[in-house]
């Protein structure tokens, strides 16, 4: 295994124990904040409708990439072969894996716009809180790790040429294999 497999596992460790269960914490606080009550019940109604549906397109977005992205990465730099394992297509895992980050930054944004009403712009801490944790921590994490997969692609041979026949493609020749 070579030392990009090493770092690409601690990364995805990162990930895991640090950066989503803080994200996870602070969508349970946001979404159960006490003082929601004090304010109008409509209001307050759509503003826990949005943070549930970020709550849950999040977990969605977690669970594809502990179950089917973080070790297909792993496989295809584990492999040493493509042959003695089928490789997975890291493009459509990885395209899967930003489009869920795009609805999830979609929707943070309209949270932070309705933040931004007279009703909510002095108070509402711990949701202007999430705001600014998926604006700050998320986008960085999330570019690092896109960023680390596409250096892998352009700097890693072994991670390279197991992606390309994953596609069907034998990494010498460009062609696909059928």
């Amino acid at each position: 295994m070579c030392k990009h497999a090493d770092q690409t596992a601690e990364f995805i460790a990162h990930l895991l124990d640090n950066v989503y269960p803080c994200l996870e914490l602070k969508i349970q606080n946001a979404i159960h904040c006490s003082f929601l009550k004090d304010y109008d019940a409509e209001a307050t109604t759509y503003l826990k409708e949005l943070m549930q549906q970020i709550k849950n397109d999040f977990s969605s977005l977690v669970t594809c990439e502990q179950k089917l992205v973080f070790p297909s990465v792993m496989k295809v730099f584990n492999a040493k072969t493509a042959k003695e394992v089928p490789m997975p297509n890291l493009f459509d895992l990885m395209q899967l894996t930003r489009s869920k980050e795009h609805k999830i930054m979609a929707q943070v944004n309209t949270l932070a716009n309705l933040l931004s009403t007279n009703t909510w712009n002095k108070v509402a801490i711990k949701q202007h809180d999430l705001v600014n944790t998926f604006n700050d921590s998320f986008v960085k994490e999330k570019y690092k790790w896109n960023k680390m997969i596409e250096d892998r692609l352009n700097a890693c041979n072994c991670f390279r040429s197991n992606v390309f026949k994953g596609l069907g493609v034998d990494p010498h020749n460009k062609k696909i294999n059928n």
